[in-house]
């Protein structure tokens, strides 16, 4: 039933593909390379070299890694193939043929906005509203099926809580790493 609803889902916004053929090339745009601009935030932050961003940059780095390992670890035990080869559908971009779940560029994109939305970082929600858009763009390509996305989000949103509310805030070892001088903005 839920995999019924996933695939109407898709079928449904896929209808919208070459429709309009601006909104075309913005969700390919936000598909194939706003992902970028995340790790340019990173870079950022961590070049600015004032002690808050460069606590945010590690910590969206090890949010990043986490979420992208447990998504690994997930596709060992489930394999889902693209929306693309198991449905006639619009593709606006070429992908592999791997497993579609779950989506990693959701993962990516929210996981990075998360932890710099909870840091309290100006323009946090700028970047939320980028990786919401990433993750919507990756259905509207033909790539994923929203259920692939959704759970891309969920994964980001929850290793993005746990890597800032455990490992930053409660965490004795973080903490003392974080009080070293390269991440200070002495280094």
């Amino acid at each position: 039933m839920l995999f019924d609803l996933d695939n109407k889902w898709l079928l449904f916004i896929n209808k919208q593909v070459q429709q309009y053929p601006w909104i075309d090339q913005l969700m390919i745009f936000f598909a194939e390379y706003v992902q970028y601009a995340f790790v340019l935030l990173i870079l950022f932050l961590w070049l600015l070299n004032k002690s808050h961003f460069r606590v945010i940059a590690f910590q969206a780095m090890l949010a990043f890694t986490l979420a992208y390992s447990i998504n690994r670890i997930i596709e060992l035990f489930f394999f889902r193939d693209r929306p693309f080869i198991t449905q006639e559908i619009f593709q606006l971009v070429d992908h592999s043929a791997n497993s579609s779940f779950p989506s990693d560029h959701a993962t990516s994109a929210i996981v990075i906005a998360a932890t710099v939305w909870l840091s309290s970082l100006r323009f946090k929600n700028i970047w939320l509203a980028l990786a919401l858009a990433v993750a919507f763009s990756r259905i509207w390509v033909g790539v994923h099926y929203p259920l692939d996305v959704a759970a891309g989000i969920l994964n980001g949103m929850l290793i993005a809580l746990l890597t800032h509310h455990v490992l930053f805030k409660k965490a004795k070892l973080i903490t003392s790493l974080i009080s070293r001088p390269v991440f200070q903005g002495r280094g």
